[in-house]
């Protein structure tokens, strides 16, 4: 409902501004990127490693995203996601954006700028990583009701926003975006959210602080990117959901409130230009990712991607994404010894226009 108000709002607001038919045409621009593959996954925590039947795992999804531009300094956003069988609908933007000579102003359904691996337009991977799920099992990476403002100087760009949920949650976020380096990007990020505890009296608020920071960095034989994240989850309940696969189910970690966190990400990839006829680029990469609710080994959970991404046409446009995925833990053990509790084998082909 609130998201069928936010549309009626927006398209008023574009309407507003007078325009000639001609004009209207000149100022759209249309994107997308679509992804169709196969997930094997492991079953039964890989006891008798056994692969299931790859039928009952195609994965897929068709993202559009549209641009209107109705009048001067005056930008409308859409962004559409589908799922392989056009049963799941995820709306992930709706909003108006106004540009100053320095900066813009946005209002309307979008993200936070909160995580490097949120803010990067492009991920090397398939799916996102353990920590991206998590921060969005938390809340701090869902798209809400948000006004965001952004001002550019010449090496850094700096992200203030003001985000509400529909249970009386909001959001204050600021980020701080530094090129000022070649081939170099740092992002820092802090968050505050005022937020009502369950079990307490109407009108008690608590408050809960995050921060993440994160570098990247390219060139053309390598890039890596790092990335941190540190906060307190205020929900009753914690867990690494696998959203793009439901019948893996969640991962329980922790189910006591005001918890803290903290985990740590790294990725590299070698990029190595061919430039065959039908083979443009190889992109062999790896990633490890790291999370803990404490400062107990047994806590923790540890993941290791390893993928091989084949670029079939100019600019990355064809691509061939196979990815090696396995999540582990000692979590619940008597010994210290690592224990796997995911494995993976993801490979799709993922066009983008």
């Amino acid at each position: 409902m609130k998201r069928n108000i936010l549309l009626i709002i927006l398209l008023f607001f574009t309407l507003a501004f007078p325009q000639s038919k001609h004009k209207k045409k000149d100022k759209v621009t249309f994107s997308g990127k679509a992804e169709i593959g196969v997930d094997f996954r492991a079953a039964d925590e890989l006891s008798g490693r056994i692969i299931n039947d790859s039928r009952l795992n195609q994965t897929g999804a068709i993202e559009t995203e549209l641009k209107i531009f109705p009048a001067d300094s005056v930008e409308l956003e859409f962004d559409l996601e589908f799922d392989h069988r056009f049963t799941d609908l995820n709306l992930k933007k709706l909003f108006v954006r106004y540009n100053f000579d320095n900066s813009n102003a946005r209002f309307g359904f979008m993200e936070k700028m909160f995580s490097l691996e949120e803010i990067k337009r492009e991920n090397l991977f398939i799916k996102k990583s353990m920590l991206h799920n998590i921060l969005e099992d938390f809340y701090l990476l869902s798209r809400d009701f948000t006004i965001q403002y952004r001002y550019n100087f010449p090496s850094n760009t700096l992200i203030g926003g003001f985000a509400a949920d529909g249970s009386a949650r909001t959001f204050v976020n600021l980020t701080l975006l530094n090129e000022h380096y070649e081939k170099t990007r740092f992002v820092i990020a802090g968050m505050y959210e005022n937020y009502a505890e369950k079990n307490r009296k109407f009108g008690e608020r608590e408050s809960a602080f995050f921060a993440n920071f994160g570098v990247e960095f390219s060139s053309r034989i390598t890039g890596f990117e790092l990335e941190g994240i540190w906060g307190k989850n205020v929900e009753k309940y914690g867990f690494i959901t696998n959203t793009s696969t439901p019948s893996l189910g969640y991962l329980p970690y922790n189910e006591r409130e005001n918890i803290g966190f903290w985990g740590l990400r790294f990725q590299e990839s070698f990029p190595i230009e061919v430039q065959w006829k039908h083979l443009k680029k190889i992109t062999p990469l790896y990633e490890v990712s790291y999370f803990n609710d404490s400062f107990t080994v047994k806590n923790a959970y540890w993941q290791a991607r390893s993928g091989m991404n084949l670029s079939l046409a100019e600019k990355d446009r064809l691509q061939w994404r196979t990815n090696w995925d396995m999540i582990m833990t000692v979590n619940n053990q008597e010994s210290s010894s690592l224990q796997i509790i995911s494995q993976r084998v993801l490979t799709a082909f993922v066009v983008t226009w």
